[in-house]
């Protein structure tokens, strides 16, 4: 899991005060420089170890709230305030991590090693992002769960039928068809002859009668993201990207993009809060299993053709790549 691009924070949670956020077990301070820059560095003084979110910006970089030692978003020492010596000669030097701002998410890279590491790669586009006719809005959520179950969760359809009954789905059953394609990095479902779907709610957002493509993805590091598209003007994305804090937590961004001519306005006013109850279902499911595997000890997962792609992303996930996987059918019910 190392070696990838995680969201920190969200732009707009970043202003004069630095944060504290903890991403594999690092734990770092996000801040931005008096040039609005946004940094990250390990989140603690070489001085006397407190930790650098306690502090504040000032002019040389984040200054620690115990001794004035100030670091620049590279990690220098600029300036010791009981120090004689000439500024910028302290040779005191903390981990920085490379920090890329976009689409309102602030990004930091977590490498496996404390060398600096220059990333390859960007983090990911959320598609749609501010296009014409396109709505879109993030919820953020933390989860008492570990990466995998989460990413699990969000890409299990029969699960709908149980955790969000007449919300999502409801137990009249159909068989549906599944095709798993993937690559290096990625696996993705469609479901092939789904229908769309009968709940209250469900026939607003998705028209009765009309072709529904279906499709669940992921993507290393740790990024899902669910389609249901109905033509050019009818289309509903949620992506969610999880950066992992620990072993037992995940703190989880999702983005959710629509549009659905000519009436969105009314769509997001019953899909936003509607959004919202559903995931807050799966944090409570996902409290609750991490809750019953403290109790009985390491996971013993038993996997089923019904779970889709779950066994692909756990060997994704286990580093090893699906390129040469060959395409395939898979049957469930929901």
């Amino acid at each position: 899991m190392f070696n990838h691009w995680y969201i920190a924070c969200e732009s707009r949670e970043l202003k004069l005060k630095p944060l504290a956020r903890t991403i594999l077990g690092n734990h770092l301070v996000i801040f931005r420089d008096k040039q609005g820059r946004a940094c990250a560095l390990i989140d603690r003084c070489p001085h006397r170890n407190l930790a650098l979110s306690r502090g504040r910006v000032v002019a040389d970089g984040l200054q620690c709230a115990y001794h004035g030692w100030s670091f620049n978003g590279e990690g220098m020492c600029t300036r010791i305030p009981a120090s004689c010596e000439a500024s910028g000669s302290f040779g005191f030097h903390i981990r920085s991590f490379p920090v890329l701002e976009k689409q309102g998410m602030i990004w930091a890279f977590i490498s496996d090693r404390e060398a600096p590491m220059t990333p390859t790669l960007s983090p990911p586009d959320f598609p749609m992002f501010k296009a014409p006719k396109w709505n879109h809005w993030f919820m953020q959520r933390t989860f008492a769960g570990n990466i995998f179950n989460c990413v699990e969760n969000f890409l299990d359809c029969p699960h709908t039928v149980f955790v969000h009954r007449h919300l999502f789905r409801d137990a009249r059953s159909k068989e549906v068809q599944c095709r798993v394609t993937s690559g290096e990095d990625w696996v993705e479902a469609e479901f092939l002859n789904e229908r769309p779907l009968r709940t209250a709610i469900g026939k607003l957002f998705f028209p009765q009668n009309s072709p529904m493509v279906h499709t669940d993805k992921f993507m290393l590091p740790a990024i899902t993201r669910v389609d249901y598209r109905f033509s050019d003007h009818r289309h509903f994305i949620i992506m969610s990207q999880c950066t992992p804090v620990s072993e037992k937590e995940t703190r989880v961004y999702t983005y959710m993009a629509f549009r659905f001519d000519p009436i969105a306005p009314l769509i997001r006013i019953l899909y936003q809060p509607y959004a919202h109850l559903v995931l807050d279902q799966d944090v409570e499911v996902i409290r609750k299993q991490n809750e019953d595997l403290s109790k009985m000890g390491d996971p013993r997962f038993t996997y089923h053709t019904t779970d889709a792609i779950a066994r692909e992303i756990r060997e994704l996930m286990d580093g090893k790549s699906l390129s040469e996987r060959v395409p395939s059918l898979k049957r469930l019910r929901f």
